[in-house]
Parts: structure tokens; sequence; C-alpha cells
């Protein structure tokens, strides 16, 4: 009785974890780009790279295989078949990208975006709408200008610690929005931009995420906008 326990067990988290690969697979099929930790990245790559090729074939075996599999289907199916199946026509893999975006807060967990390839999109642009997008995210959940508060992080020198602990997280903290900020520096160098342009973009970013959120998403904005990659982000024009 005890094994036929443990069994029910292993299958429930064993079901529950395709479940969850369904959906995450389904829904960077779908918005181009997700969130999420870097060992479930990996094996988004290869069920995206698997679905992508399905795609391409585009056959009524393939087609059923990709329903058997995928949530949504009527959004996915045009997505996988028509949309990417013609932007990697002369692909024969390789679909996807993985961005280290460092760890998560409590747990320390390894975190990662990761996203569908847009071939016709310059490395730099990718670059520069990336970090519009992020910007953007911050600027909705903080409500306020973020440009130039993200170019002069300043620590919390008044802050009063429980324990060494809570110090050093606030201190590691500090040093990823420095290090953040360095990265928007080099931006706006390459882009010939000042910290007025970048927000100007940032706004732009913002305003079309939260109209595209009032149309389709029940998420939290900032969640939203987050999310919603790479098709609309502006790219460095």
């Amino acid at each position: 009785m005890h094994g036929g326990s443990a069994h029910r067990k292993l299958n429930m988290k064993s079901a529950l974890r395709r479940q969850v690969l369904r959906n995450l697979t389904t829904d960077l099929i779908k918005h181009g780009r997700i969130e999420t930790t870097m060992p479930r990245a990996k094996e988004l790559r290869r069920l995206v790279d698997k679905m992508i090729t399905l795609g391409k074939r585009g056959g009524e075996h393939e087609r059923h295989q990709i329903e058997a599999y995928l949530y949504q289907p009527k959004a996915v199916v045009p997505l996988l078949m028509d949309t990417y199946a013609k932007r990697f026509a002369t692909r024969p893999g390789g679909f996807t990208r993985i961005i280290p975006i460092g760890n998560r807060l409590g747990d320390h967990a390894p975190m990662a975006v990761i996203e569908i390839l847009n071939t016709e999109q310059p490395e730099s642009e990718i670059s520069f709408s990336y970090l519009i997008r992020s910007l953007a995210t911050m600027q909705i959940k903080e409500e306020t200008k973020i440009v130039n508060k993200a170019l002069a992080p300043a620590p919390a020198e008044d802050s009063v610690y429980a324990d060494k602990r809570s110090f050093k997280k606030a201190l590691d903290e500090h040093r990823s929005k420095e290090k953040f900020a360095l990265k928007i520096k080099k931006a706006m160098k390459n882009a010939n931009l000042s910290a007025e342009q970048l927000q100007d973009f940032v706004d732009r970013d913002m305003d079309r995420a939260k109209m595209l959120h009032d149309k389709e998403s029940g998420k939290k904005v900032h969640s939203f906008a987050r999310d919603t990659w790479p098709e609309s982000t502006p790219v460095l024009e």
C-alpha cells in the first residue's frame, strides 16, 4: 500500500510537471518571450524547437501532434505553421535564445529570459528593445519617471538592518542596480541618446503596453508589460 501511494504521488508530480511545461511552451510560442528559471528555459528550448520544426513541415500529421501537445491551438497553430515556418524557412534549428538575468530574490534560483529569435531584427536592436522593455516595466511598477533614477541608484544609507544577511541582501541589490546603470549608459552611448531621449522611448513603450493591457489582459499591468515581448517593443530608429 505504501509503495502504491508513493507511485501515485510520483505520477501526479510528473503529470503536473508536464502540464507546466505545456503551459510554458504554449506561452512562449504565443508571446515570443517569457521569464522563467534557467533549468526550465533549457527544457523549453528543446520543446519549442521541436514544435517549430513540426510547424515547418506543415502536414496534417504534424498539425495533430502540435494540437495534442499545446494549449490554445487556434492561437498557436497559425504561428507555428505560418509565421515561424516562414521566419525560419532556411534555418535548421536553434530558434530560441536564452538570456541570464540573475538570481531570483528569496530562493536565489538562477533566472533567464527565453525568447524566439527574430531573424529580421539586428542584435543591437534586440538588446536595445530589451533595455526599453525592462525600464518601461520598472516605470509602470514604480509609477515614476525611471531613467534618471536607474542611472543613479541611491543606496538606502539610513536603513537599519536586522542582521548581516539582510545587509548583504541590500548590498547585492544595490550592486545589481549599479550594473544595470552601466548597461543603460553603454546603450545611450552606442545609440547617441540623451537621458531625455531614452526616457521618451520608455514612455512610448509604457503607453503601448498599457493600451494593449487594457484591451486584452487581466494581469497586473507591469506583469503584462514584462511578458509581452518582442512584438510591442520599439526598436532603435
